[in-house]
């Protein structure tokens, strides 16, 4: 049980401190256009996305005040399906609790997409970003905090909490999974700039070394559980379950405070990549491979084990319900060092600046920038799950100080991304804000995810 409970402090009350890949919650110029933040992350904001546009801000010194960002939802749960069958009905006497028809039921059992469901959360911070540019490229410190949960779900439990286990009946969870870590990185960037090679206006290459600590690990490694209904009416259960965790553990009582430097669990180390280059006025690319390396995990390493058949004739009988419980719970014990994969990524983008084209710059007022980025993920982890996600993105600068940005993105565990944001930009002093999850706005019924991003950067 103890590792469904770190679980759950991963994506709600450990949110207070932060993640997904670091660096993406806390772009927020590129968050506002639907994460297309290759041709368009600068700066500070280039850290953990790619490090060559570290060098692409024209600032001398650069500081960041905490920007933020959290995600949170479900991949099954809409916003439709919570009230039309989980909020009750209307009557005389007050609001009821709806009987559902079998069609209610089906409905819901076909919410899960491929018959699994997932629900996911994470939060990023940086409480430090300095960025210096030098004579010869630009150099980065930052520390960001960051923490992610991350569960499938099979709708095998909702049809078992839907209909029972009637005569016949079998229910597989074999699909459960569960991750969830909290990690501080440190990460130093260096980037520097060419000009005039290969044909290209300029092109800049960026490296970022990291030292990472894992305050917090939990993942459940095997759920090979089933049930099965007789034509008897007799239950038979197989219960082969793996999991293992680090660090804190909130029921022990371990790690329950926040503090700023407490020893971690784990460490590792991470490289990051990047190229982008300059190919005209009006257009630039980035390519980027970021978070290479791993964690190992080391203190406070925990491993619970249950391994047991169970057959259930009569559910009152108090023994056989206490024998269910000691089966479902396993077995604890200490466990050995492991490691973890950082979610490596490889992006590709490219952005035009459309107020640069001579034939288009009198229908536009002031500065516009479209852009196009693809993201594949090459190794899962909390909050970063493997896949393809391609976005497309626009900031709008009708004047200087007012940056408008929206974008649109395919792929992830989301699905598809109607973003929105904005920015005020007021001299030496920057503040931005952002969200990825809009879609509500032009469909509420399907609303299942919800963002927010949120900024201030000093430049001088």
């Amino acid at each position: 049980m103890k590792l469904w409970a770190w679980c759950i402090l991963a994506a709600s009350g450990v949110m207070v401190l932060s993640q997904v890949q670091a660096g993406e919650r806390t772009s927020i110029q590129g968050l506002g256009m639907a994460r297309t933040y290759m041709g368009v992350a600068r700066g500070l904001d280039a850290v953990g996305i790619n490090p060559a546009n570290l060098d692409a801000d024209s600032a001398t010194v650069s500081l960041a005040l905490l920007p933020f960002g959290a995600h949170v939802g479900s991949d099954f749960l809409t916003y439709d399906l919570y009230t039309r069958y989980f909020t009750g009905v209307e009557s005389d006497g007050g609001r009821i609790g709806r009987h559902l028809s079998d069609v209610d039921k089906q409905a819901i059992l076909a919410a899960f997409p491929n018959g699994v469901g997932r629900i996911e959360g994470d939060v990023e911070a940086r409480p430090v970003g300095l960025a210096i540019h030098t004579g010869i490229g630009t150099i980065a410190f930052s520390v960001t905090e960051q923490a992610a949960a991350m569960i499938s779900v099979p709708g095998e439990y909702a049809r078992f909490l839907l209909y029972g286990n009637t005569p016949g009946s079998v229910f597989d969870f074999s699909a459960t999974s569960l991750s969830a870590w909290w990690t501080r990185e440190y990460a130093v960037s260096l980037a520097t700039t060419l000009r005039d090679v290969w044909g290209l206006q300029s092109l800049s290459i960026g490296l970022s070394g990291k030292l990472i600590h894992g305050y917090g690990y939990a993942e459940l490694t095997r759920f090979n559980s089933r049930l099965e209904t007789g034509t008897d009416g007799i239950l038979h259960g197989v219960v082969d379950m793996r999991s293992r965790a680090a660090g804190i553990d909130p029921l022990a009582g371990q790690g329950g405070g926040y503090t700023p430097f407490g020893d971690p669990a784990g460490s590792g180390f991470g490289v990051d990549l990047g190229l982008a280059a300059q190919i005209n006025p009006v257009i630039r690319v980035g390519l980027s491979v970021t978070d290479i390396g791993s964690l190992t995990w080391t203190k406070n390493v925990r491993e619970v084990r249950a391994e047991s058949t169970l057959v259930v004739d009569n559910p009152l009988d108090q023994v056989q319900r206490d024998g269910v419980e000691r089966a479902l719970r396993g077995e604890a014990q200490p466990g050995e060092a492991f490691s973890t994969p950082l979610p490596t990524t490889i992006r590709a983008g490219v952005a035009f600046e459309l107020d640069r084209v001579k034939a288009i710059r009198p229908f536009i007022l002031g500065e516009m920038t479209v852009a196009c980025d693809i993201h594949q993920v090459l190794q899962e982890a909390p909050g970063s799950p493997a896949g393809t996600r391609l976005a497309f993105g626009m900031e709008w600068r009708p004047w200087g100080f007012l940056p408008l940005r929206t974008g649109y993105s395919w792929g992830g565990p989301d699905h598809r991304n109607f973003a929105l944001g904005l920015g005020f930009h007021l001299g030496f002093f920057e503040m931005d804000f952002a969200s990825e999850n809009l879609g509500w706005i032009f469909s509420p019924d399907t609303f299942s995810y919800g963002s927010i991003s949120a900024g201030m950067k000093m430049r001088f």
